[in-house]
């Protein structure tokens, strides 16, 4: 099935109202949209995280790879695959080179799907068909009180949910502890407390230091506890502490997560199929993992990751930002938006991805 086409646009949505984290303030959520047609029309569709290096995707595809797809057979994703990240290792062996190669190779597994008629995780064999979620939330907003946070997280808890994830990091450790003392009180022991610190703590020591005080609240597991490539750093904290460090959301090929796992800096990995090369790298990081049993529970997109962890015997959480989060925007480019009932979710059962585009919201929200 030869490819005819490949486009490639880049969309910004505005969030109600700004958030942080420990590290940034977010604003807008971007996404590089890619489109791969196929003779015969049929049409995959993939997608990736763009943050401010959307352009910077939309030149690569231009200069670099569509060149190299227009006229290549849609089925050889392993080989494309392979020449795409050769071609271009000194553009950029992560971050926007690897999220453009990503949105492409989900767009070859969605074509994959439809010419197939099946849907992505019975091409992989399915191994579940139901998964548990955690809701995201807790991010620090201008003016919240401890009790609007609390107010916050009791309405994900009435939903369902079983599972919620904080921010911590932006404040000091006494008032981290503040907030996520009051949403285990509020939510009870049963509840899990999912803890992510976006690489806010500036070392081990200080990482340790501020654990020390939250892991009074039994948290599930902290997630990046300091900058991602500070492996060093992380293995020291998942050694001095008891609570899982996670983290695996920023990095990108198996190469990363095979050094993560050797050098024991995390116990729970997050690959983002968005950013770490598509579904085809995706799959050999969590069958690596599988091989360690070291559990994946994926950062960000369920439109994806459901169809991914179906297929995986090692998958524990689908991440889901509920829509009053006013966080992740993507679903208002969608016409149909997947829904968590319960605290759970089951993946699409359409041909591919099962992802159809609300055009008029795509133009919208699209970059010039």
């Amino acid at each position: 099935m030869k490819i005819e086409r490949v486009e490639a646009l880049a969309v910004s949505i505005p969030l109600p109202a700004p958030v942080s984290d420990a590290v940034r303030r977010i604003t807008h959520r971007d996404h590089l949209i890619v489109k791969v047609r196929a003779e015969g029309g049929l049409q995959g569709l993939g997608f990736a995280l763009g943050y401010d290096g959307s352009r910077a995707m939309l030149a690569l595809i231009d200069e670099i790879w569509r060149p190299m797809l227009e006229g290549a057979d849609a089925f050889e994703t392993e080989h494309l695959w392979a020449e795409m990240y050769r071609q271009s290792i000194q553009a950029g062996r992560r971050g926007a080179a690897l999220r453009a190669i990503s949105a492409i190779d989900i767009a070859l597994w969605d074509l994959r799907g439809k010419a197939a008629g099946r849907p992505v995780m019975e091409l992989l064999g399915v191994h579940c068909r139901r998964m548990r979620c955690y809701a995201t939330g807790g991010y620090y907003r201008a003016g919240q009180t401890v009790e609007e946070l609390v107010s916050e997280v009791s309405a994900v808890a009435e939903r369902g949910f079983t599972a919620v994830k904080l921010k911590v990091g932006a404040l000091s450790a006494a008032e981290d502890a503040r907030r996520v003392g009051a949403v285990r009180r509020a939510l009870g022991d049963e509840f899990d407390i999912l803890l992510d610190a976006n690489g806010g703590w500036k070392s081990a020591p200080e990482a340790i230091a501020a654990m020390e005080r939250l892991e009074e609240f039994r948290p599930f597991w902290i997630e990046e506890p300091v900058r991602a490539d500070n492996l060093e750093a992380m293995a020291r904290i998942a050694e001095k502490i008891r609570t899982p460090v996670a983290t695996g959301e920023l990095e990108a090929t198996r190469w990363a997560f095979a050094e993560l796992v050797s050098r024991r800096a995390a116990s729970i990995l997050q690959p983002d199929a968005t950013v770490c090369g598509g579904v085809s790298e995706w799959l050999k990081i969590a069958h690596m993992a599988a091989a360690f049993d070291i559990p994946i529970a994926p950062h960000y997109h369920w439109d994806i990751h459901t169809q991914l962890c179906a297929s995986i015997p090692n998958a524990i959480f689908i991440e889901y930002f509920p829509a009053e989060s006013g966080v992740k925007m993507f679903d208002v480019l969608l016409k149909d938006p997947m829904k968590v009932v319960g605290g759970w979710i089951e993946p699409r059962t359409a041909p591919g991805f099962g992802i159809e585009l609300e055009e008029a919201a795509v133009q919208r929200f699209r970059v010039a």
